[in-house]
C-alpha cells in the first residue's frame, strides 16, 4: 500500500508512503488517497494528510507515471482520471481537512496540500510550483487555488519562477496556517484536528465549499449564494443544537448527531 490509513480517536490519519522517492505520487497512489479520503468521511470527524519520512510529497512520480500510461492516455486524461477525482474528493469532503507538511510539498503535492482546509509546517518544509521546469503549467487545484489565498499577482510569481516557498513565507502571505516546531507538523495538525472534532462536522465542508465559490461571484451571487448554503444548513439538526446550546448559553454538543 502507498498510503496508509489510521484511525487516532476520531481523526483519520492518511500517509503517503513511498518515502525513498519523497512520496512521490504514482497512479495507485493516487487512487489509494482517494478512496482514503472517502473512507474518513465515513469513519472520521476530521482528517490529516501527511508524508512518511522527509518529504511531505514531490509531486507526480514522472518515470513511473511513463510506464504506467496505457494505450492512448495524455496528460489531460491522466489528470481527468486520477488526479481530479482525489482533489474533487477533499473539494466535496465534509469533514474538515488538515495538511502536515513535514518536508517538500511540490507540483501536486503542493495542490493536494493547498486543497485541504487548513496547512501546518514543519519549519523546513516548502512549496514548490514545479511545472515551469517541466513547461507545463499547474495542475491538482493549484491553479484555481493559488491566486485565491495569495492574490494573482503573488500567485503569478511563485508560478513561474517555480522557486521554493519557505513554511515562514508561506505562513506570512497566508498559504498556511501555522509554523509548528521542528518535526512536530503532524502532532500540531493531529492536536488542532481533535479540536476541530467538537465542531458541527458537515458544516466545514459547507462552509469550505461556500468560501471558494462566492470568491469567484459577484457580490449579488456571492449573497444569494450565502442564502442558499444557509438556507440549507438551517434545516439541520446541526442547527437545531447550535440554537439550542446558544439558549442555553453552553457550548453546543455536536458529537451525539
Amino acid at each position: 500500500m502507498e498510503c496508509g490509513y489510521e484511525l487516532v480517536g476520531e481523526v483519520a490519519v492518511l500517509t503517503l508512503r513511498r518515502p525513498s522517492r519523497y512520496n512521490a505520487i504514482t497512479l495507485p497512489m493516487a487512487r489509494e488517497l482517494t478512496r482514503a479520503i472517502r473512507r474518513a468521511g465515513t469513519e472520521a470527524r476530521a482528517a490529516v494528510i501527511t508524508g512518511e519520512g522527509r518529504a511531505f510529497c514531490a509531486g507526480a512520480d514522472l518515470m513511473r507515471l511513463t510506464k504506467e500510461i496505457e494505450g492512448d492516455e495524455d496528460l489531460e486524461t491522466i489528470l481527468h482520471s486520477h488526479f481530479h477525482p482525489l482533489i474533487n474528493a477533499l473539494w466535496e469532503s465534509d469533514i474538515p481537512t488538515l495538511a502536515a507538511i513535514n518536508g517538500p510539498a511540490a507540483g501536486a503535492g503542493m495542490g493536494i496540500a493547498l486543497c485541504c482546509d487548513l496547512r501546518v509546517m514543519d519549519p523546513e518544509s516548502y512549496f514548490m510550483s514545479a511545472f515551469i521546469h517541466l513547461g507545463l503549467t499547474p495542475d491538482s487545484g493549484t491553479a484555481w487555488v493559488l491566486p485565491r489565498m495569495v492574490g494573482l499577482g503573488r500567485a503569478m510569481e511563485i508560478v513561474m519562477s517555480g522557486r521554493k516557498v519557505s513554511a515562514q513565507e508561506s505562513f506570512d502571505i497566508g498559504l498556511c496556517n501555522k509554523v509548528s516546531a521542528s518535526g512536530q507538523a503532524l502532532a500540531q495538525a493531529l492536536e488542532w484536528a481533535e479540536r476541530l472534532c467538537d465542531g458541527p462536522t458537515s458544516a466545514y465542508g459547507a462552509n469550505r465549499r461556500l468560501l471558494y465559490e462566492t470568491a469567484a461571484l459577484g457580490f449579488a451571487e456571492g449573497l444569494a449564494a450565502e442564502a442558499v448554503s444557509q438556507g440549507r444548513l438551517g434545516e439541520t439538526a446541526l442547527f437545531g443544537k447550535g440554537v439550542a446550546a446558544f439558549r442555553e448559553k453552553r457550548k453546543a454538543d455536536f458529537r451525539s448527531l
